[in-house]
């Protein structure tokens, strides 16, 4: 069976091979890519401009700063509120939950939702780490000492830096793509100054733990999922899981029989999931809309019952603080106003981090 959606070839973008980079390759693939975003929120890439060699570096350093003593990752953690994440985040600390409530009867809650007794905390099963652009001097990401993982700074700077640069590139084809006034959400995006790379984990946990049922059937006041049906901020994620094949990420498809989450597999080492945020879809009106997604269960482990540790590194490419995310005025016209209110991309940070943490 052929896995959903199908894997696009962004060499055309990409390749140092002049006879691939043809004006009519770049044409096709900016069309294949703006397609599957309108259609599905999100797209899987290969060949994508971050070598698979960056990427095996970084979840190499990702394995070793997660299996550190917590006293010494507690040594750059984030302090939370409304400011930019920068640094580690414990287990528990982000509550995405509270980001789409009207999306809890997917999660295995209906019934909770029916009889009105919804536990008191919907929790994330997971840490991260969140670094900011290397130039933040304002909000600067929190550096590890040397002394306890010699490498893991430069390591992530360097993937920050390789992972934005293909962002750029792909933003810039999005923009060919969607029928916009050339440039106008480029130049809205700024080369994604206010971009974050997040490294993710999931420690492996009893099944029973981030399975909602078995909670509710002892009135638990807690309910814990890897990660809870959100979208992003920022134009688009890039999103690196570290294994091929099923890893719990579901994407919500919206069909007219009615919405439903779907697995999306890894097919290649080194593949690019691209999901559609929400400043793009502000910008385009809603003509884009943003991925809805979640970490749900794997497959069934048969290791004591448990479900296996997972990690992933994304990118939430992101424009500087002082841009506007209202509807640009190329997707504005009498008969389609304004469906989103202007708002600074710092005050919409704000507030999302507000409730987050």
């Amino acid at each position: 069976m052929p896995r959903w959606p199908p894997t696009l070839n962004a060499s055309p973008i990409f390749s140092e091979n002049r006879l691939i980079c043809t004006s009519r390759a770049r044409r096709s693939f900016s069309a294949e890519l703006v397609s599957q975003l309108k259609s599905y929120g999100v797209a899987r890439l290969s060949h994508h401009g971050v070598a698979i060699k960056t990427i095996k570096k970084l979840f190499k350093y990702h394995r070793r700063f997660f299996k550190l003593p917590l006293a010494d990752k507690l040594s750059v953690l984030h302090p939370g509120g409304e400011s930019p994440a920068r640094g580690f985040s414990p287990w528990a600390y982000e509550k995405t939950a509270v980001l789409r409530p009207d999306l809890h009867g997917h999660t295995g809650l209906s019934s909770a939702i029916t009889s009105g007794r919804l536990p008191k905390a919907l929790l994330d099963a997971r840490e991260q780490f969140a670094v900011g652009p290397p130039s933040d001097t304002e909000f600067p990401t929190p550096q590890l000492s040397d002394a306890i993982l010699p490498g893991f700074n430069e390591a992530t700077r360097q993937a920050y830096v390789e992972i934005a640069d293909s962002c750029r590139l792909l933003v810039d084809v999005i923009d060919e793509g969607i029928g916009a006034h050339t440039g106008s959400i480029s130049e809205a995006t700024a080369g994604g100054q206010g971009a974050e790379l997040n490294l993710n984990f999931y420690p492996e946990v009893e099944r029973n733990v981030i399975n909602g049922d078995a909670h509710l059937e002892r009135d638990s006041d807690v309910i814990m999922r890897r990660i809870w049906p959100h979208s992003d901020l920022g134009v688009v994620s890039a999103l690196f899981p570290d294994r091929v094949g099923y890893t719990g990420l579901e994407i919500l498809v919206r069909e007219p029989t009615g919405d439903k989450f779907v697995p999306l597999a890894i097919e290649e080492e080194g593949d690019m999931i691209l999901l559609v945020a929400d400043t793009l879809e502000r910008w385009t009106n809603g003509r884009v809309l943003a991925a809805v997604h979640r970490v749900g269960l794997p497959p069934v482990d048969t290791h004591l019952g448990n479900v296996s540790e997972r990690r992933s590194a994304v990118m939430f490419f992101r424009p500087p603080p002082t841009a506007d995310l209202g509807p640009l005025p190329c997707f504005l016209s009498a008969d389609k106003p304004a469906k989103y209110e202007h708002i600074t991309a710092e005050e919409y940070l704000k507030r999302y981090n507000k409730r987050l943490y």
